[in-house]
């Protein structure tokens, strides 16, 4: 899995502001250079605190987590760890990248605010607990601020330059992509496994999750996958992953003790199960973008494509849109009705997404020579690296 590869992988091709030089250089040298800030329902970016809300009592306590070099899923497993609750007992209104520092609202059900206090880890902190009435729930925020930067550019920039840019992602917008970290920020893979959930492959979806393995992962992990494709001694596995990777540790234990393939999977968290089915509908979109802006169809503020479910109608969109997904659809053996799955909790109806995505509030730093600095808002389901992608015109 190279790396230049990655975007290919997830189904992402093309620009759709080729008349832009791209800037060339890299994102993500540190966490620090890619700073995401949740907008919850007050429409103001998270900074202190305070745009989270006041105290109005309650059984749910909301805070901010802040972190670094955590996605948003093993963040609440440490934190319910230490705190020794359940992940259910957790919240949250969106996923936040790992490699990134990111500030977002959680709740956190019926826990003593003293508790939320004391918790000062080096790459992951709660701050500014109140009391509320209600969870946090998906979907539960406006949109994410990001400031952004870019290392290595490949060519020097003029204020005029600059200006070009944003003049441009003003009027045409940029590519509504999913970004590579929606199928996994080192191994995106949770697109496969989708598929597989589908075509009810349930022993192929573990052998893919447990065994398949990506240069961006840690070199033991790599190792470790290495091992349990040449092994019959799960046993021994188990406690060689890190407890952050529980799914690995509970596909290994369903193993150990000689389950069915189906049980194991659907034993898994519901989450995990749903975020699948929802990457492998995220690939499906990403390709539709891709061909349809590489082969001059009109893009528009109002185009939307399906991400396909079991509701998903031809009427919905355009006939050379809805050929195309079910051109791809066939060539993985599915179809719409594959989406009301036998399992309840694997179905999905599907929904519509719009093609194009404006960056609003965007503003730059031309800092040095070699790196520029980035600062924008984008609605909720949205992706910096959509940005950033089209700026830089490499594979993030």
């Amino acid at each position: 899995m190279p790396n230049h590869s990655i975007e290919s992988i997830v189904g992402i091709h093309g620009y759709i502001t080729p008349e832009f030089n791209g800037t060339g250089g890299k994102i993500k040298q540190q966490n620090k250079d890619f700073i995401v800030r949740e907008i919850p329902p007050s429409g103001k970016p998270i900074f202190d605190g305070s745009e989270i809300g006041e105290d109005l009592g309650g059984l749910y306590i909301h805070c901010v987590l802040w972190k670094s070099g955590f996605d948003t899923f093993r963040a609440i497993n440490k934190l319910g760890s230490l705190l020794r609750i359940e992940e259910k007992d957790f919240g949250f209104a969106g996923l936040k990248d790992a490699a990134a520092e990111t500030y977002q609202r959680i709740s956190i059900w019926n826990i003593d605010i003293h508790l939320i206090e004391r918790i000062d880890l080096p790459k992951i902190r709660l701050f500014h607990p109140i009391r509320q009435k209600f969870a946090v729930k998906i979907g539960d925020l406006l949109g994410n601020y990001f400031k952004i930067k870019i290392r290595d550019i490949q060519r020097e920039l003029s204020e005029d330059d600059l200006e070009n840019l944003k003049r441009g992602l003003e009027l045409k917008g940029v590519l509504n992509f999913y970004g590579p970290q929606r199928f996994g920020s080192t191994r995106p893979i949770l697109h496969i496994i989708g598929k597989l959930l589908l075509q009810n492959r349930y022993s192929e979806a573990i052998d893919k999750y447990l065994g398949a393995k990506s240069p961006l992962e840690n070199e033991k992990i790599v190792e470790l996958r290495h091992e349990y494709s040449d092994t019959q001694s799960y046993r021994e596995l188990i406690d060689k992953f890190p407890i952050s990777y529980r799914i690995e540790k509970m596909l290994l234990k369903g193993l150990d003790k000689n389950r069915s393939s189906k049980n194991i999977v659907l034993t898994l968290p519901k989450q995990f199960l749903r975020l699948a089915i929802s990457s492998y509908q995220s690939y499906l979109f990403n390709r539709v973008l891709s061909y349809l802006n590489e082969s001059d169809f009109p893009l528009s503020k109002k185009l939307v494509i399906p991400l396909p479910g079991y509701q998903t109608v031809r009427k919905q969109t355009s006939e050379e849109i809805w050929e195309k997904l079910n051109t791809f659809l066939e060539e993985d053996a599915l179809d719409y009705q594959s989406f009301y799955h036998e399992e309840a909790m694997l179905r999905s109806k599907g929904t519509l997404r719009n093609a194009i995505l404006f960056p609003t509030q965007f503003n730059y730093s031309h800092l040095d020579i070699d790196w520029i600095e980035v600062i924008f808002c984008l609605p909720k389901g949205s992706y910096g690296t959509s940005v950033i992608r089209e700026i830089t015109k490499t594979n993030i």
